[in-house]
């Protein structure tokens, strides 16, 4: 059987750079202005003997959010590559039924790609390949423009996880381009009922003041 390490590299890899993401193992990120970035990350489930199964994760990580994650040390961690687990906005690939581990399954399950004794790799790759270049790519060349983010943190459609409340992450998609009396409006605005309200206002106020 093709490892799933061997399947990206011969399947998912070509099309991937030619899009302008760099692979790292198994994520492939996009990187945007301000250095936010975009990123797919793969995830294999080893729950079948008989066939290779992940999911696919996208996610959307704007720099100010990977500021304030790693507010307590961000001198070492601003170099460091962008991760899913820093995102502000996510989303999973969800495999059409033929090449699906389970079609008839619930979530999470139903969103296992899988290939193998049932499912050749190819025709695996054929149907990732084609979601990427039709949907996933146009969907995160989207996102990484920040107008185009906030706007969907607002309107909070179905299909994505939304990590941020509405007025967090209009302060984190501005606190780095707006000087601090501009971003005062938006602070009012924060959503205090949400985990270190206080902590999060106080981080931007220095933050934007830092930058000048």
């Amino acid at each position: 059987m093709v490892s799933q390490s061997t399947w990206r590299r011969r399947y998912v890899a070509p099309v991937a750079q030619a899009a302008g993401l760099v692979p790292d193992g198994k994520v492939f990120r996009l990187t945007g202005e301000h250095g936010d970035c975009a990123l797919i990350e793969f995830h294999p489930h080893r729950i079948d003997p008989k066939m290779d199964v992940f999911f696919v994760r996208v996610s959307v990580v704007p720099s100010p959010q990977r500021a304030w994650a790693y507010r307590q040390h961000w001198d070492q961690a601003k170099d460091l590559p962008p991760t899913s687990a820093e995102a502000m906005l996510h989303w999973d690939l969800i495999p059409p039924d033929t090449v699906a581990w389970d079609p008839a399954a619930d979530m999470p399950a139903r969103g296992y790609w899988a290939y193998g004794a049932r499912t050749d790799p190819g025709a695996c790759a054929e149907e990732f390949v084609g979601m990427l270049r039709e949907h996933t790519f146009p969907q995160m060349r989207r996102l990484l423009d920040r107008e185009e983010l906030l706007a969907e943190m607002k309107r909070r459609s179905p299909g994505f996880h939304h990590r941020r409340p509405p007025g967090w992450a209009e302060v984190l998609l501005n606190v780095d381009r707006l000087e601090p009396a501009a971003l005062e409006p938006l602070l009012a605005r924060v959503e205090t009922d949400y985990p270190v309200a206080d902590e999060f206002i106080a981080w931007a106020r220095d933050y934007a003041a830092a930058r000048g």
